[in-house]
């Protein structure tokens, strides 16, 4: 395990980083970037104090302690655990401020590293067969022996969805030419998160109809390599800002960004997949499952974070008593019990993967994160409500601290057994997370988080045997008295088949099994390891 000092130097190396428009020589220094660098240095350092050695590291097979980021969890036992450490890093952060730290990006890598046979297996190439094999289990071993930190890049550019073959004709991220040594790639990647502060890129695609055979290209590549331009947003961080007045913008910012390959020499090591668009539909979201785990824990913890801030803003004010904030508090709570029993049903109905990891319920896990998204506009909506003018009228630092206004000030806005200082601390914590322009991007970010609402219950029918001539309609069937449905279930299928999203159980085996729910409704092939094509 490195120190977060070993990170922060891995950072100066010479990498070509544009934030809002300006070059940042050292991300480590400068004030656009220095904070959250900072903030993932301390994230590498908590891993190595002792007292967090039981949640934050485990013992790899070879005997050497490792941090709990690269856990491979092999049971529900695992699960449970990898889920504790995930809300050890959470609370640690101010309750999940930080959306993507490594621990939610490296596991992007973990479905390549179950099952990685069908990646070098399944790739095509333009001039004569080149062999990837290994290359995944090589690169797993890089970047767990150097602790690295990675950031996954699949999202394209937008481009024109009224036309399929749109998507050939958009720069995005294509090969230029075979080599003897590599592959030429030149294009955008559309977005990824926290890349300025990351060691590599772990590109691939989000398939697409339309994405050709060129743009489809999985590969793990170093972020200093020659020709690779990060294009972050507009930094939010504050970080001269009094933490009293700014208490998370003051910490730093996370910064998604663009990245532009200009002719990039991509090693055939450094590949894991190429040229087969059929190969890129199957596994992106199952990729993004373990992702949105750690998603699920991460809004757990910000359901709790908000019954906790309503239920002390409440009291300041003296209207907990009120029948009707009662009720909207038992809302807000109900919330966050029922964002936890999402999670906790994901546990227990997971089940084993092709390469023998335990998995849990992605149906569990898309249903608690649609959940979330549905509801938490209302949850903060009703948190902004609680606060009244309070929300609108906060004296700063300065203020509170003058010797003339300062003790006025403190005589007026003294809540019920808190004193003003502490009152307007909770104040503070709603606005900068709700209501500013630092926190906006937070809430953005949940909304598009790897999918939006409208995709994540797009794929459960995907993904799922949800059909009807499956067994979700068997009892209905019954009860009707209905007989033969083999022609329903044959027009089904046939409609299901023209979809450019074709549904799962036309997918090939070796991707089906890693969807598989023994004794949940979705249950519908072996749990046992699939054919590797």
């Amino acid at each position: 395990m490195r120190t977060g000092k070993e990170y922060l130097e891995s950072l100066r190396d010479g990498r070509k980083v544009y934030v809002g428009g300006e070059i940042i020589e050292d991300v480590t220094t400068h004030p656009k970037t220095r904070g959250y660098a900072q903030a993932i240095a301390d994230y590498y350092d908590l891993h190595l104090d002792p007292k967090n050695q039981d949640i934050a590291t485990f013992i790899d097979e070879n005997g050497k302690r490792q941090s709990m980021h690269w856990f491979l969890p092999k049971s529900k036992e695992d699960t449970v655990r990898r889920r504790k450490y995930a809300d050890f890093l959470f609370r640690h952060f101010k309750g999940g401020i930080f959306t993507r730290p490594p621990a939610g990006m490296n596991c992007v890598m973990f479905t390549q590293v179950d099952d990685p046979e069908p990646w070098a297996a399944n790739s095509r190439f333009k001039k004569g067969h080149r062999d990837l094999s290994g290359n995944i289990r090589r690169q797993w071993e890089e970047v767990t022996s150097k602790d690295l930190a990675i950031s996954p890049m699949f999202v394209d550019v937008q481009f024109d969805r009224g036309r399929v073959e749109a998507l050939g004709e958009t720069p995005m991220l294509t090969v230029v030419e075979e080599r003897d040594d590599g592959v030429l790639v030149r294009g955008w990647k559309a977005i990824g998160t926290s890349v300025p502060f990351v060691n590599h890129l772990l590109i691939g695609n989000l398939w697409r109809p339309g994405q050709t055979a060129e743009q489809t290209i999985y590969a793990l590549v170093p972020i200093a390599t020659p020709g690779i331009t990060v294009v972050a947003r507009e930094s939010r961080a504050v970080p001269d800002a009094d933490p009293y007045d700014r208490p998370l913008a003051t910490i730093g910012d996370e910064l998604d960004a663009m990245v532009y390959f200009d002719d990039v020499l991509i090693p055939w090591s450094q590949i894991q997949h190429i040229g087969n668009p059929d190969h890129a539909k199957w596994y992106p979201q199952r990729q993004f499952d373990w992702v949105h785990l750690e998603t699920q824990v991460r809004h757990c913890v910000h359901a709790e974070l908000m019954v906790g801030l309503a239920l002390l803003l409440t009291q300041s004010l003296g209207t907990s008593s009120s029948p009707v904030v009662q009720s909207q508090l038992a809302e807000l709570i109900r919330f966050r019990e029922t964002c936890t029993a999402f999670m906790l049903a994901a546990e227990e109905t997971g089940f084993a993967t092709p390469g023998g990891l335990f998995k849990p319920n992605n149906i569990y896990i898309d249903f608690g994160r649609a959940h979330y998204l549905e509801h938490q506009p209302a949850m903060v909506n009703m948190l902004v409500e609680f606060c009244g003018r309070g929300i609108v009228l906060q004296p700063n630092k300065r203020e509170m601290d003058d010797p003339y206004i300062g003790p006025k000030l403190a005589e007026v806005l003294r809540g019920a057994e808190i004193s003003a200082h502490d009152r307007i601390k909770i104040f503070r914590q709603i606005s900068e997370r709700f209501l500013t322009e630092w926190g906006t991007r937070h809430e953005m970010f949940e909304k598009f988080n790897g999918t939006p609402l409208y995709l994540i219950n797009l794929l459960t029918l995907q993904r799922t045997e949800y059909h009807v001539d499956g067994p979700l309609t068997q009892l209905a069937r019954e009860v009707l008295g209905f007989g033969d449905t083999a022609e329903l279930g044959k027009r089904a299928q046939e409609a299901e088949k023209a979809s450019h999203y074709a549904n799962v159980r036309f997918q090939p085996e070796y991707a089906r099994a890693q969807d598989v729910h023994e004794g949940y409704i979705g249950a519908g092939v072996d749990r046992e390891r699939a054919p590797a094509a």
